[in-house]
């Protein structure tokens, strides 16, 4: 039987080449790497995708009236719970003009109900900020998806140095081979 030994680059052997040794630190430094820099890039980009949800510049919230009925979503499936479709609201801006516009409103509501809409610095209707829980789960996607391919990219970068090295010691080789091989095959 053949007994697998894990740590075989970091003892001591008179057969051990540089490349050998290359290679067991490039590992290690891959592993420390992902170990520690995973994690980190991974909170840091989560925090960053906080941040940039949280802050919403310019949106404000006013007071809008529907001008048409707004569609069911009976017999469609949704993902939300109270799904929004965009309907004809009416409202009045800042300068007490009534300005008009298509805005997300929770669906099936009749025409003239009154309705929440968010609007943004030029004034126009927009989709409203995300709330605690949606925050939560974009930003843990998006430091999940940092993470993942912070460890991809160093596994990358390991697997480039080991190739190249597999490239030089059968490099190697073959200049041994050529200067040994033909007093061993007796050819000359």
């Amino acid at each position: 039987m053949r007994t697998r030994r894990w740590l075989w680059r970091w003892r001591k052997n008179p057969l051990k080449r540089r490349s050998d040794h290359a290679e067991a630190w490039a590992g290690l430094a891959a592993a420390v790497i992902m170990a520690v820099g995973a994690p980190l890039t991974g909170a840091l980009a989560a925090d960053e995708a906080t941040s940039a949800l949280r802050e919403q510049p310019g949106l404000h919230r006013a007071s809008a009236v529907l001008r048409e009925d707004a569609p069911t979503t009976d017999g469609v499936v949704t993902v939300s719970d109270e799904p929004t479709v965009l309907t004809e609201v009416q409202w009045t801006g800042p300068d007490g003009r009534p300005h008009t516009g298509r805005a997300p409103v929770e669906s099936g509501t009749g025409q003239g109900t009154r309705v929440p809409i968010w609007l943004d610095g030029r004034g126009q209707p927009h989709e409203p900020p995300p709330d605690a829980s949606e925050v939560a789960l974009e930003s843990g996607a998006a430091g999940g998806a940092v993470a993942v391919g912070t460890c991809f990219f160093v596994g990358s970068a390991c697997w480039v140095v080991r190739r190249r090295l597999d490239a030089r010691r059968e490099k190697q080789w073959e200049s041994e081979w050529a200067f040994v091989g033909p007093y061993w095959t007796r050819r000359e």
